[in-house]
């Protein structure tokens, strides 16, 4: 027979840990001890299973069955499920009860054997219909069979069991997503955060649900809410630095053209989690943001999973030629850029004085040639100073696009940050290749660049698609005090063709400027 020894335990932490107060343990095992707080499960199991050998009364079986199921719990967690059914029988033999059924439900809901889950589920609910839990997991269980109905119902009774079980209440609000009634998602996320909110507020110690946080955001960037989903998701952080939220918000935050904090947080997470998605959507806004090395050495890594943005930056580092694998569209338009003239010279010499032989603008240059330092900010209100010096830097680039990109970028970077300047420029871009291109109906620009931009600053985008169902005239008396509103306007002002008188009538210089350029471009 083993050596049995009492292990006195403070009543606190016997309570805490639902164990008696005279803990009996192995002689063998009490070097394994070394915090009462935290005793090894398996010391526990061995020392309960000698004591109940030696008084096989109620009060041990009661103890040794308790721990058989966390046992099994630990063992299901880790899945390892063979071992966990060793000892869900070895509970059962010892106390038949609803637990049994509700354990093994878990278990085989782990195997995937949803119907038997179901049944025992079921079951459970027969032998105890007040225990909540049975009926939430149950209600998991049809929400993977995508019995939604069902599932809702059991969903329901588990919180009118249970009020301050709040996972059933953000489980509802999950079915409601799955059939696309997303204002009662909404309704649903928001009562669960009240209610923690509530709760902490009048004393209780509710436990924190940061997935509801992620949840509701998701649902207000589904109805393109990016304003809401950024305060939910920052929110949510506060509770807990989930990784789901900390990507979510990155999504958010390139939605709302807050570019630089959005690379801020996909590089910190990168670093932790290094999985395929987050370095791509990290390799994604470095490639954004001009930073073209660090893209390059990103999608290196991704480059099995995602091998079409490992491709395409290859030609922003020089690993790979686009006019030897592409036929460049823009090709034809040398000769138009030789008769028209650029008008703004000086900015063209600014830019002639900081590129290289083939074209490159050197960013230390330029911001050196300008006094400048580039700006790691998202500049929201971008004004039309540095406008002729992005036109210069895509106009030096001649015919080749990835010049075009990467100088456009680079200058904008340079001169404004990212953010809205960031879409403003590309925009810019996008229209002088589509004019370069022979491109002249301004409904199939505008449908082409949309997509783009979406995941640069949406509400510009949207401003931008809205002007197919607008008048196109109506430049004449618009502002054009930003770079936003001049870009709209040189859209429309080109959409609309305007007559040399009706030109010369534009308030705007910066704006009539570009477009005698770009309508001039079009004649050629």
């Amino acid at each position: 027979m083993k050596a049995i020894v009492y292990l006195p335990l403070r009543p606190e932490v016997a309570k805490s840990l639902n164990l008696p107060v005279k803990l009996p343990v192995l002689a063998e095992d009490l070097l394994l001890i070394t915090d009462q707080n935290n005793i090894p499960l398996d010391v526990i199991l061995r020392g309960l299973e000698a004591q109940y050998e030696v008084t096989p009364d109620d009060y041990w079986k009661s103890y040794l069955v308790f721990f058989y199921y966390e046992k099994f719990k630990d063992l299901i967690n880790k899945a390892e499920y063979t071992m966990a059914g060793e000892y869900l029988n070895k509970a059962k033999a010892l106390t038949y009860d609803y637990r049994f059924h509700f354990y093994n439900a878990l278990l085989q809901a782990k195997l995937s054997n949803y119907e038997l889950a179901e049944i025992e589920f079921k079951q459970a609910i027969t032998l105890n219909p007040t225990f909540s839990l049975a009926h939430y997991e149950l209600g998991n269980v049809l929400f993977a069979r995508k019995d939604y109905d069902e599932a809702l119902e059991y969903y329901k009774r588990a919180y009118e069991l249970n009020p301050e079980f709040l996972l059933p209440l953000m489980k509802i609000g999950d079915i409601y997503t799955e059939l696309g009634q997303l204002d009662d998602a909404e309704i649903v996320y928001n009562m669960v955060i009240q209610k923690f909110k509530g709760a902490h507020l009048e004393g209780f110690n509710l436990q924190p649900i940061p997935e509801v946080y992620l949840r509701l955001g998701v649902v207000y960037n589904i109805r393109q809410q990016h304003e809401k989903a950024e305060k939910i998701f920052k929110e949510g952080l506060k509770l807990s630095k989930k990784p789901e939220i900390i990507y979510n918000l990155s999504y958010t935050l390139m939605k709302l053209g807050k570019h630089f904090e959005a690379y801020g947080l996909l590089l910190e997470l990168s670093k932790e989690y290094p999985v395929p998605e987050v370095l791509n959507e990290l390799g994604i806004i470095q490639r954004r943001l001009g930073l073209y090395e660090e893209a390059y050495e990103t999608f290196q890594k991704v480059q099995d999973d995602f091998r079409e943005n490992y491709e395409r930056i290859q030609y922003f580092v020089g690993k790979k030629s686009f006019e030897e694998d592409f036929v460049n569209e823009l090709k034809d338009a040398e000769r138009v850029l030789e008769h028209v003239e650029f008008p703004f010279p000086e900015a063209l010499e600014v830019i002639l004085k900081t590129t290289d032989d083939e074209g490159n603008l050197l960013v230390d240059k330029f911001a050196e040639e300008l006094g400048l330092t580039p700006k790691s900010m998202d500049n929201q209100e971008p004004d039309l100073t540095w406008i002729p010096y992005v036109l210069a830097a895509m106009y030096i680039a001649g015919t080749d696009p990835i010049m075009m990109e990467k100088n456009t970028t680079l200058a904008t970077i340079a001169t404004y940050g990212a953010g809205l300047a960031l879409a403003c420029s590309t925009t810019l871009l996008r229209l002088y290749q589509f004019i370069l291109s022979k491109g002249r109906d301004i409904d199939d620009f505008i449908e082409s660049v949309v997509p783009e931009l979406e995941e640069l600053h949406f509400n510009f985008s949207r401003a931008l698609a809205s002007l197919t169902e607008k008048p196109l005239d109506d430049f004449f008396e618009e502002e054009s005090n930003r770079y936003d509103e001049l870009i709209l306007n040189l859209v429309k002002l080109i959409g609309y063709t305007p007559t040399d008188d009706e030109l010369e009538s534009i308030s705007c210089t910066t704006l009539k400027t570009i477009g005698k350029f770009f309508l001039e471009l079009t004649k050629k």
